[in-house]
């Protein structure tokens, strides 16, 4: 029988999109992590590598004024990565693309309280007490107390 192998390594080996894919993911994942180490320590949490393309380096940003702070340090960043051509390659030009960060937002949000109407509540009070299983059971009873108040 066949040892498990971690799924990364297994689709490094094959060829294919996917496998590309992972190839490509694994390649940025080194870059990024070469680029924070050149990057000013203020930018690290703000800046982050997209992609590299045609001697283009893209950058993404969570906001304008981090993306005008960065575009203020590009040329010094661009002489950087020239010093370190040996793993950035050759490297012509930045882009600076804003992303504002989605999930920071939807966490920041409290979620709506969900309530059912009173006959729904009844009704699912009635299912309650005619199930046996006691988690069931308990999960019913739960949702039969979101009536509206």
């Amino acid at each position: 029988m066949n040892s498990p192998r971690q799924l990364y390594k297994f689709l490094s080996q094959k060829k294919g999109n996917v496998a590309d894919l992972v190839t490509q993911a694994g390649i940025n994942q080194k870059l990024s992590k070469s680029l924070n180490n050149l990057l000013d320590p203020a930018l690290v949490g703000h800046i982050g590598l997209a992609n590299v393309r045609a001697q283009t380096l893209v950058l993404v940003t969570d906001s304008a004024a981090w993306a005008a702070r960065a575009r203020y340090f590009s040329p010094q960043l661009l002489q950087k990565l020239h010093n370190n051509s040996h793993i950035f390659g050759d490297i012509r030009k930045i882009e600076i693309q804003v992303r504002p960060a989605a999930t920071q937002d939807r966490a920041a949000r409290t979620p709506l309280a969900r309530h059912i109407s009173d006959s729904a509540a009844e009704c699912l009070s009635a299912t309650a007490d005619s199930i046996e299983n006691a988690e069931l059971k308990a999960a019913l009873n739960r949702l039969a107390g979101r009536k509206n108040r």
